[in-house]
């Protein structure tokens, strides 16, 4: 998978190749780790997450991403006293997302979403952004209007 993003600068990435792999099967790979130090502490602020499952070309890219979603949404459905917010399509010039927004007190980091794109091969790229405020929440997401996709992903 090809792709290009300008993170913010105020993070400290790590690469694929850097990532313990935590699926045996080998179908999710973290591609990309953003952190707010460079020394990688805690939980990182933003995880580029490619699933490598090609879903069946009789599925739109919207059913597609809106399934992924709603298994996240699932999981917090029993998070006490948890806020879900969408999930709510977002269209930049070359790309749709699917975004679902987070919350919860007790959670450390509060304010959470989980944007999926679909891609042009029905592979999923789901990304986490976490931050302390759902400002800074949305100055992340927003971020991701700098990823570009090489053109067999588009």
């Amino acid at each position: 998978m090809g792709l290009t993003y300008e993170f913010p600068q105020k993070f400290s990435p790590r690469v694929e190749s850097e990532i313990p792999s935590r699926d045996p099967t080998g179908r999710e790979r973290m591609i990309l780790t953003l952190w707010d130090t460079p020394e990688l502490n805690g939980q990182p602020r933003m995880a580029f997450l490619y699933d490598t499952k090609q879903r069946s070309s009789d599925r739109t890219h919207d059913t597609i991403a809106l399934a992924y979603i709603g298994e996240i949404k699932r999981a917090w459905l029993g998070v006490k006293d948890g806020r879900i917010v969408g999930p709510t399509k977002v269209s930049e010039p070359t790309y749709d997302y699917w975004r679902l927004d987070l919350s919860a007190p007790d959670q450390v980091p509060r304010y959470n979403s989980t944007i999926v794109i679909t891609l042009s091969d029905r592979r999923v790229l789901a990304i986490k952004a976490s931050a302390p405020s759902q400002s800074e929440l949305d100055r992340e997401v927003d971020s991701l209007a700098q990823v570009r996709f090489d053109k067999s992903q588009k």
